[in-house]
């Protein structure tokens, strides 16, 4: 019999544990980013941190290496950001989390651990690890656990269904979107419209120390009609010079900048898509705002960064 048979010999756990296999299935086999959930009270935000280094591929004496390691910190602050965790479930996932992992979890305002590129393969060997460690809790406690890691990685496949990936030279760009609501049309007051939040993430990720600066942004925004045709007259939204949410930031290597913004749509589904005006500039520029005085850059300085179509989708 396995090992993980003769630690949880529940079967309820058992049954838990195989759901959790079976959400993964959904998962994609490429490389993708964890992200925290859209949170509405976020919007018009906007964030610049370094990226955190992440812990080395080796084995601890808890038998869980670094990528594992990196798993485990992400879905403990996933559920101690949720509101519903009393204090008392809080005390039994840093517990859980420090017996599977050999310490405490990482520093909760830290921006840069509530993201993390991961695999399916990874995500595998974590739920493995811990479904098979020695732990205190009952076995209600970790059935708890294990129903809130099911609906994590729906979550998780849910946004993921909604993001959109782009990449150019060492700089990526990821863009996810979540329908917050409804709101009433600025035309008629009869009219409803779908209103939506996007979160963009902008990596710097080059490893030839260059320094970009985010100048403004481009786009597109396409509502389809309900026989999946588009309407005929997208939102052009050009912005070249007024950067994202007024900020204007400059990413070094290593750094990584995130806002959220939004958009109506009246209809159902619809996408994004456009691109980002940036620039090379010098190291240790500083960002700025919209208003601010910043330097003369050379038009060979500038590029446009793409961000590939993302959808929105009220369900």
């Amino acid at each position: 019999m396995s090992p993980l048979y003769n630690r949880i010999p529940n079967l309820t756990s058992i049954r838990l544990y195989r759901i959790l296999l079976r959400e993964l299935q959904f998962l994609p086999s490429r490389s993708f980013l964890l992200q925290q959930p859209i949170n509405p009270q976020d919007y018009g935000r906007a964030c610049l941190f370094r990226q955190a280094s992440l812990e080395e591929d080796t084995n601890n004496d808890k038998g869980i290496n670094g990528a594992m390691k990196n798993i485990c910190n992400f879905f403990s602050r996933w559920l101690l950001n949720d509101g519903s965790i009393n204090n008392s479930k809080e005390e039994h996932i840093l517990q859980w989390y420090k017996e599977t992992v050999g310490q405490d979890v990482g520093s909760q305002d830290d921006n840069s651990g509530m993201c993390l590129w991961t695999s399916r393969c990874a995500l595998l060997s974590t739920f493995r690890h811990s479904f098979r460690s020695a732990s205190d809790l009952s076995n209600t406690e970790r059935h708890q656990f294990a129903m809130k890691a099911i609906q994590t990685l729906k979550g998780v496949t849910m946004m993921l269904e909604r993001s959109s990936t782009s990449t150019k030279d060492g700089l990526r760009v990821v863009a996810t979107s979540s329908c917050i609501g409804k709101a009433a049309s600025a035309t008629s007051q009869q009219e409803t419209k779908n209103r939506f939040a996007y979160r963009i993430r902008v990596e710097n990720s080059s490893n030839n120390d260059k320094t970009v600066q985010l100048l403004g942004r481009s786009w597109v925004i396409l509502e389809e009609n309900k026989d999946g045709t588009n309407q005929t007259d997208p939102v052009i939204v050009n912005a070249p010079t007024t950067g994202a949410v007024g900020h204007l930031p400059v990413l070094e290597p290593g750094y990584v900048f995130e806002y959220m913004s939004g958009c109506e749509l009246s209809t159902d589904k619809g996408e994004m898509k456009g691109h980002f005006h940036m620039a090379v500039v010098p190291p240790l520029t500083a960002s700025a705002m919209v208003g601010d005085h910043i330097d003369t850059i050379q038009e060979s300085e500038k590029f446009e960064l793409p961000v590939d179509p993302f959808p929105l989708l009220v369900k």
